[in-house]
């Protein structure tokens, strides 16, 4: 637990601090400590402004509560969760990589082919179904296939 002194820079404020204990010893209904404990203020016997010193005091800290305990555990749980899953769907194959075996299997920059892969490759699904097949031939195929599906005339 912090305990704070509030000491003015102004030497004629008065001499004697006020002691001040927000600490009941006990937790809110939320369970949180009340770590206010041993703050010491002077206070000016004019109401002009001051600016202050906090002087940190290191005391000895309640033990957390196990209602804080299981929070932690479950946000910690929560966040493995995410990054899991953020990591999970970045897994696969990347549009340059796939773009490289595009070209390997005869689809040359410019063509139709080359671009009916650029318009499909921006989806995962499609980078891999074409992936799937075993053979340049077979994946050069694929791309006609598409290309003529979606703008034959």
């Amino acid at each position: 637990m912090e305990s704070y002194v509030v000491q003015p820079h102004h030497p004629s404020y008065g001499d004697a601090p006020h002691h001040i204990d927000l600490d009941n010893g006990e937790e809110d209904e939320m369970g949180h400590d009340n770590d206010f404990d041993n703050v010491d203020e002077e206070v000016s016997p004019t109401p002009a402004k001051r600016t202050a010193h906090i002087i940190l005091e290191k005391t000895k800290k309640k033990p957390k509560s196990s209602t804080v305990l299981v929070i932690q555990d479950h946000i910690s749980k929560i966040s493995d969760s995410a990054l899991a899953f953020v990591a999970s769907k970045q897994v696969g194959i990347t549009i340059g990589e796939v773009m490289t075996h595009v070209i390997a299997c005869g689809a040359a920059e410019g063509s139709d082919e080359h671009y009916m892969a650029t318009e499909l490759f921006v989806k995962k699904e499609h980078r891999e179904m074409f992936m799937t097949f075993s053979t340049d031939e077979a994946r050069l195929n694929w791309l006609r296939r598409k290309f003529d599906m979606l703008f034959s005339k």
